[in-house]
């Protein structure tokens, strides 16, 4: 079970740190303007500071599923959950081009402070992981008992990593993919929507 924690919470990590935003779109700036260490130490503050918001989340989904109100009702309300991310992607549209203007006074002398400022400044991660993680524990996909725990931040965390890593080094092109509407906004809402009806369906029929 923790290698499937792990591959599980990496892959969700990796594939919803995809569409475009402030931090992403900082890292592709820096690897553009050839600041490639910076952008390196960017991302690695960016990923421990996500660490740090996600371990806060997850500890509080793990409150709420003791509580009997909650557990009663934890498909329910999870697919309630899925089905508002899905609508709202499906209905989202980024600008590139002004995410790319916002960050444009960002240097990378200071790469690591940063990734810092902009990972606190990026509390979106809170819901989604909220969602997400009890999307997962209703599914029996991951357990988060004990050292479960560390493995699933340890797993996001490197999944967002190497996502950044990956925007560094493809850099400018990074901006073509950011830019595919229905690839980054209109496939996970689909997605989102799909898992959010499977869980309606199964707190109907149970």
């Amino acid at each position: 079970m923790a290698l499937q924690v792990f591959i599980v919470a990496f892959v969700v990590s990796y594939l919803g740190s995809i569409p475009p935003g402030t931090i992403n779109i900082t890292t592709m700036q820096l690897s553009v303007q050839g600041l490639k260490r910076p952008a390196f130490f960017f991302a690695l503050a960016a990923s421990l500071t996500e660490f740090v918001y996600a371990g806060v989340t997850v500890k509080f989904q793990i409150f709420l599923s003791e509580r009997p109100g909650f557990t009663e009702n934890f498909t329910l309300i999870t697919a309630i959950a899925m089905i508002v991310l899905g609508v709202i992607n499906l209905f989202a549209k980024t600008d590139t081009e002004k995410l790319i203007n916002r960050t444009a006074e960002i240097k990378g002398r200071n790469g690591f402070k940063k990734g810092v400022l902009l990972g606190i400044l990026n509390p979106l991660t809170i819901p989604f992981w909220l969602t997400v993680t009890a999307y997962l524990q209703a599914n029996k996909w991951i357990s988060l008992k004990e050292y479960h725990f560390w493995i699933y931040l340890t797993g996001l965390t490197i999944g967002t990593f190497l996502l950044l890593l990956t925007v560094n080094r493809l850099g400018r092109k990074f901006t073509n993919i950011a830019s595919n509407q229905f690839l980054v906004h209109k496939v996970p809402g689909i997605a989102f929507l799909g898992l959010g009806l499977y869980n309606m369906y199964q707190w109907f029929s149970s």
